[in-house]
Formats: structure tokens, C-alpha cells, sequence
């Protein structure tokens, strides 16, 4: 069975100042999301769609043909502000996607079965796709979903906040919740952050925390689609509230509709959320395509597997 991978890429990128979907970090003008397809088809993956805004549809199609090349199976999927269910329009202010959960949602509508969902702007490893491509071809699935999760104090940015989801699990890593908690940022020796709520809480840097790395079922999507429906009777006038991914599956699992097996990565993650973290990522990159784990071209790399 094929798992396709699903690359989210319609952020607006407001911290980061410009696009860092397409940023060339790479020494070839790579950006972070060619190097996680790439990890993607090493472990099995043979497809990708894309999930953009319509604005930047023909450059992300221009840079994935001239880094990917037309050897690998890519789609690309918009993200429309009305690309609603019947009943709810937009509202003509709106100028924010409607988030990551919607962001799915409109991947999994040209999508039949699993599929796996990644950030463009995270570098997650080449370990963390061949477990999530594992777990989601187990013989007997024990779950409906699957996340990789990361150490928190090892995906803080020190240019200013990040957002990430914090996990708790239960017996046999099965996840029992994940909180979105916004602004994360090391001061001193403490980590703070803000819920979603306006409440301030402390962290230890300990936590396990979810940077959207997810394998999905059908089953998980149809309860997706619903929940974003009743997010929309209640946020739909709103011009700024967002639907994300990391609530609407603590929701499924806290009324025990959906199982998440969570497996801890064994990669170094990195990523780009401010502009002051484009030098480092530059640098790891570079270090990597000259140790050989990337090679200087990723369309060559791909055409060898096809």
C-alpha cells in the first residue's frame, strides 16, 4: 500500500517576513520541504501533495519542478478562504487561512485511504518519516492515528515564540492530550507559554510536543470534517479564529472516538519560524549535503528511486 504525504504550505509566514515555504536555504536553493520529501521517499513514501494559497500556486509549482524534478508523483491541492461546506460562507474581511485542520481537510477531499501530514517549514528527519510510514502500514493498525513527537527544549527558537502542541501520553505512548499552546520562549532558565485562552503556564522543556508530523486514517477525516463544521457555527463570523489540527484530535481523543500511538523521533529537529533562524538552518544544511546525508541534488536522488 502506497501512504501519500501531504506538505502544508499555505502559511502566510507573518513572523518570518517572506515565504519561507520557498526560502533557499539548501546550497542548491532548496527549501526546507524538498529536503523532507526526499526523507519521505527514502522510507517508502511515493507520492506528495502540496496544500497552497492560490496567490502562490505557480512559484511553488516552479521551485518543485526545478528541485524535485518530474520523477516524483507531486499534486497540488489550494486552500481557499470559501472552500467551505454549503451553508457557510466566508466572511469578505478574512484575510487568515482557516488553519491546519482545514489545511487537511482539503488535501484529504483528492485523497482515498492514509495519508501522512507535515509543516513545510520543519525538518523532521529521515528516522521520524520511516517510523510514521511503519506505524501506518502495521498488518493490524492498532491505532486510527499516529504522531511523532519531539523534546520540547530541543525545538524552541531563540528568536522569539514559537507555537507547538504539548502532549501528554498515556500507557503504551497512546496520547491522552495535546494543548496548543502559542508563544513559547525560553527566558532565563524558564519556559513560558500562552493557551489559547489568554492563560499564561510554565513548561520544563521535558514535554513531548507535537510539530504536526501525523498519519491519519479515513476514520480520523470523517470526524475531521465534522468537527470543522461545528467549528465554523461557532468561529465562522470571526475573521481570525483558526481550526487547529492539534485541538480538533485532543477533542477525538478525549471523547475516545480516536486512538493516537505517539512515537518519540529520533532525529535533531529544526525549522524555521523567525527570520533570525534562517543563518543556523542555512548552516545545518549545508553540513548535512557535505557529510552525504542529502545529496547536492535531490532531483537526481529521486529519479534513482523511480
Amino acid at each position: 500500500m502506497s501512504l501519500p504525504l501531504v506538505v502544508l504550505a499555505a502559511g502566510l509566514s507573518t513572523r518570518y517576513g517572506h515565504l519561507k515555504q520557498l526560502d533557499p536555504l539548501g546550497p542548491g536553493g532548496e527549501a526546507i520541504m524538498d529536503f523532507n520529501v526526499l526523507d519521505a521517499a527514502r522510507a517508502g513514501f511515493r507520492s506528495v501533495t502540496y496544500v497552497v494559497r492560490q496567490e502562490i500556486l505557480d512559484d511553488v509549482k516552479a521551485h518543485v519542478h526545478d528541485v524535485i524534478g518530474g520523477t516524483f508523483e507531486t499534486h497540488f491541492v489550494c486552500q481557499e478562504l470559501d472552500q467551505l461546506p454549503d451553508g457557510f460562507p466566508a466572511p469578505p474581511d478574512r484575510v487568515k487561512p482557516w488553519g491546519t485542520a482545514h489545511a487537511v481537510l482539503c488535501a484529504a477531499a483528492h485523497i482515498d485511504g492514509a495519508f501522512a501530514v507535515c509543516n513545510a517549514d520543519d525538518l523532521y528527519g529521515a528516522g521520524a518519516f520511516q517510523l510514521i510510514f511503519d506505524q501506518m502500514h502495521r498488518p493490524e493498525p492498532d491505532t486510527e492515528a499516529a504522531l511523532i513527537g519531539y523534546g520540547l527544549d530541543k525545538t524552541l527558537s531563540g528568536a522569539g515564540g514559537v507555537a507547538r502542541g504539548v502532549c501528554v501520553l498515556g500507557k503504551h505512548d497512546l496520547l491522552e492530550r495535546v494543548t496548543e499552546v502559542q508563544n513559547i520562549r525560553r527566558e532565563d532558565r524558564w519556559i513560558t507559554g500562552v493557551l489559547t485562552d489568554g492563560t499564561s503556564v510554565e513548561l520544563s522543556g521535558e514535554e513531548v510536543v507535537s510539530m504536526n508530523l501525523w498519519g491519519f486514517t479515513p476514520p480520523v477525516i470523517d470526524l475531521l470534517r465534522r468537527q470543522f463544521r461545528q467549528f465554523l457555527e461557532y468561529w465562522g463570523s470571526d475573521t481570525h479564529a483558526e481550526c487547529f489540527l492539534s485541538t480538533s484530535l485532543n477533542d477525538q481523543v478525549e471523547l475516545e472516538a480516536t486512538r493516537v500511538r505517539v512515537l518519540k523521533a529520533p532525529d535533531t529537529w529544526f525549522g524555521i519560524t523567525h527570520a533570525a533562524d534562517r543563518a543556523r538552518s542555512e548552516a545545518i544544511l549545508r553540513e548535512r549535503v557535505a557529510s552525504g546525508v542529502y545529496p547536492s541534488r535531490l532531483a537526481d536522488a529521486l529519479a534513482r528511486m523511480g
